[in-house]
């Protein structure tokens, strides 16, 4: 047994942190050749050196080995890297499991190096070609809605400006999706700016539409939060209607991302999103009980 595949552990989470290098240094995308066709050939890699079980243990390993160096470096936070770890698991399965179907006789150690530098080589080749051919991000709205005991009018001025969201938090802020601590509304026109204040950053409006008791329609000027660079928020607005002396109030954001594959994102994007809007609304309710009571 070479050294190569006595330690196959190790070279697998250098050829991952090794992608993922190239990721956050922007030479390749978020796009299915980083989550998909990256992790197939890496557990196709290590398939050559670790035969059966053991090639398992190594895929695993050498997995949970890349994603601690992600957040021991705080270069990911908890909840990306807990979305990206079964896309990665299953994909460096499959590549493993192709591996042992197809290809019988041991190969040569320096063949199993070729095998080892392959997959960044797949990456770096097949990544501007899925760039080319991708089509526009599209936007995407979500929605969400809940019925207060208060007049519209109250309501919307209650959610133009938060002092403070401390609601209790829902799953996806208590792992690490960003949650706000303040909203602030520099004056009551269009034009104006909102600002919603993070731990880590903020997301800054420009209202559109502002029309007391009805509607606050607002476009995103800004977004200095973790994901600006694959995830780009394009308006938000809440909605306000009167029913049985009480108020619906909805709120709505669109937004735009170019992670991908998209069928394994978009709904994992959708439940993020709507956490914030639970939390937003949640922490809305809290401070209109605590001023009026009810």
């Amino acid at each position: 047994m070479t050294n190569l595949s006595k330690y196959s552990w190790i070279t697998s989470a250098v050829i991952l942190i090794a992608g993922f290098l190239f990721l956050h240094f922007k030479i390749v995308d978020y796009g299915g050749t980083f989550f998909m066709i990256f992790p197939l050939a890496v557990g196709f890699a290590i398939g050559t050196h670790d035969k059966k079980e053991r090639g398992i243990y190594s895929l695993i390993f050498g997995l949970l080995v890349f994603f601690g160096f992600l957040l021991a470096g705080a270069l990911e936070g908890l909840i990306c890297v807990a979305m990206a770890l079964p896309l990665f698991l299953i994909m460096m399965y499959v590549g493993y499991k192709i591996q042992q179907k197809i290809i019988k006789k041991e190969p040569k150690a320096s063949q199993k190096l070729m095998l080892s530098i392959a997959p960044i080589l797949l990456l770096l080749l097949i990544n501007p070609i899925e760039q080319m051919i991708l089509p526009e991000p599209t936007i995407v709205t979500i929605e969400n809605s809940i019925i207060l005991d208060y007049s519209p009018e109250i309501v919307f001025d209650e959610v133009k400006q938060m002092d403070k969201l401390d609601a209790k938090k829902p799953i996806g802020l208590i792992m690490g999706l960003p949650s706000p601590y303040k909203c602030e509304l520099e004056a009551d026109t269009i034009g104006a700016k909102r600002n919603c204040l993070f731990k880590n950053g903020k997301i800054v409006a420009e209202i559109t539409k502002y029309e007391k008791g009805k509607v606050l329609e607002m476009d995103v000027v800004d977004y200095t939060l973790t994901g600006r660079d694959w995830f780009e928020f394009v308006d938000a607005t809440y909605t306000f209607k009167e029913i049985n002396k009480q108020t619906k109030i909805t709120r709505t954001s669109s937004y735009k991302s170019i992670l991908n594959p998209r069928i394994y994102w978009q709904p994992l994007e959708n439940w993020g999103i709507e956490q914030e809007h639970k939390f937003v609304l949640s922490s809305l309710k809290k401070n209109l009980k605590e001023k009026y009571g009810n």
